[in-house]
């Protein structure tokens, strides 16, 4: 089963470059593309992460070490997850997404990628079973994302996402009350992973 899933994890990288150049082309479009922007949504980022994560899983490792690579593997659903959540919940419904998002990669960016990371994670546990303890390194990344958009944002009135736009209705009480629920529930989440992580293999050794 090992080879046709490494396989299938190599379609689901090329998938995520792909929707990630198509959504590039399609802003260019519109003419709203601008690249230090594009780059700084969280969306593309995680996909990114993602692609680069399941082609190293379907290529064999790379000689990276398996323990390092689980570690990797459980941050890239997190960030996924956190991905999928926040844009159905705060993002998908305001019109100003609704104009700028490509019809085709929406759903691969937010929904597709997102849910096959969690179903590699499930069918393919990790068998290093990394710790709650040290799984919580893994909203470092999302912490420092946090404080480079809010500093940039401050710098030059750009704000990737409107709930971290202090200018929106709430301010910066807005702000930092999202802010927090965020990384709470990016902490959940990890020790959801985790849980799981444990009970397949748990399922698997029995």
């Amino acid at each position: 089963m090992k080879e046709p899933w490494n396989a299938l994890r190599g379609v689901v990288a090329l998938l995520a470059v792909g929707a990630v150049c198509l959504q590039a082309w399609h802003l260019m479009q519109i003419d709203r593309f601008a690249l230090s922007q594009f780059i700084s949504f969280f969306t593309i980022q995680s996909n990114l992460i993602a692609a680069t994560v399941l082609a190293i899983e379907a290529a064999g490792g790379f000689n990276v070490p398996s323990a390092r690579r689980d570690a990797l593997r459980g941050a890239v659903v997190l960030y996924l997850t956190v991905t999928a959540v926040v844009y159905a919940v705060l993002l998908s419904r305001l019109p100003i997404v609704k104009e700028i998002v490509h019809p085709w990669a929406d759903p691969v960016l937010h929904y597709v990628v997102p849910l096959f990371a969690l179903v590699d994670w499930v069918v393919m546990p990790p068998p290093s079973k990394p710790s709650f303890r040290r799984a919580l390194l893994w909203i470092i990344y999302p912490l420092g994302y946090l404080t480079f958009s809010l500093t940039r944002g401050a710098l030059t009135g750009w704000y990737p996402y409107p709930f971290l736009n202090p200018n929106s209705p709430g301010g910066w009480t807005a702000v930092a009350i999202v802010s927090s629920i965020l990384i709470l529930f990016g902490i959940a989440l990890i020790w959801v992973i985790v849980w799981i992580a444990k009970w397949r293999c748990a399922k698997i050794d029995a």
